[in-house]
């Protein structure tokens, strides 16, 4: 009688549950690092206005709810977005943003993230 080669049932079935373990996991995962996506790109546009360098934080807050209503960015709010001198730079400031994230994965098990970006404020008008 010859060997019999090729994958068992026990072998396709881990290979299923390690595939759907992967899936779950990147279906739950991937909306929250889309999301920092958006809101880096957001950071990025309203600090690269000119006119938000010599801007006051009311100013830059509110332009930042303005963004997030228009993005449809409706998990976070502008107490997220601070803006904070640059550390050895004279007048210049940052909109730095700091957030986490929390998404259920099975049960009572949850994923917990972090996300952080800052960039500074006007830099377009350096260039």
């Amino acid at each position: 009688m010859r060997k019999q080669q090729g994958a068992t049932f026990l072998s396709w079935m881990a290979t299923a549950s390690v595939v759907i373990f992967s899936l779950v996991t990147a279906v739950k995962l991937v909306p929250g690092y889309l999301e920092f996506r958006a809101v880096k790109s957001l950071a990025h546009d309203i600090a690269m206005n000119p006119s938000m360098k010599s801007a006051s934080k009311q100013q830059i807050k509110a332009k930042v709810d303005d963004y997030l209503n228009i993005n449809g960015l409706y998990t976070l709010t502008s107490d997220a977005f601070s803006v904070e001198p640059v550390a050895g730079k004279k007048n210049v400031r940052e909109l730095v943003v700091h957030y986490e994230s929390r998404k259920n994965w099975l049960a009572n098990i949850d994923f917990l993230t972090t996300f952080h970006y800052s960039v500074e404020l006007g830099k377009a008008g350096d260039t």
